[in-house]
């Protein structure tokens, strides 16, 4: 069986009840929206700080790129050497020689992701290309 406990005693027992007013309890939802609009005016008013800035995504993406580009390539040649040495029988011959060709293969990606080599159609690195300029003006393609 269970007793109630009336409101007054309640109170100096110290169960803590809700504020009973005849006012609309306060929309959560409308201080979490202005907490938001705050939050992003802070970040809009810092350029260059906030994780939005295209353009440090962007180095990101490259970074992220030409350092997977490079172990890949070394965790694949390393491989392939391993398998090869365990079905021939030349272990680590193999394998090694295959590691130091995966590094080279690796640095090859590096340097092609960097210098923009067989970029996408369009693609020239900055400073390459000048507004008003055309196709003209590249040396290695004048037969003169």
């Amino acid at each position: 069986m269970v007793r109630r406990v009336p409101a007054v005693a309640a109170g100096i027992i110290g169960i803590a009840l809700p504020n009973m007013s005849k006012s609309e309890p306060p929309d959560r939802l409308a201080r979490l929206d202005e907490r938001l609009k705050q939050a992003r005016a802070r970040d809009s008013a810092e350029p260059g700080t906030g994780s939005g800035n295209a353009e440090l995504q962007q180095g990101m993406a490259a970074g992220l790129r030409i350092g997977v580009e490079l172990v890949v390539a070394i965790v694949v040649a390393t491989g392939l050497g391993w398998a090869i040495d365990r079905w021939a029988g030349t272990s680590p011959w193999v394998t090694i020689v295959m590691f130091f060709l995966g590094v080279a293969a690796g640095m090859i990606n590096v340097y092609r992701a960097v210098t923009g080599v067989k970029a996408a159609v369009g693609y020239r690195t900055i400073g390459a290309a000048e507004p008003g300029k055309g196709r003209a003006d590249d040396k290695w393609d004048d037969e003169e």
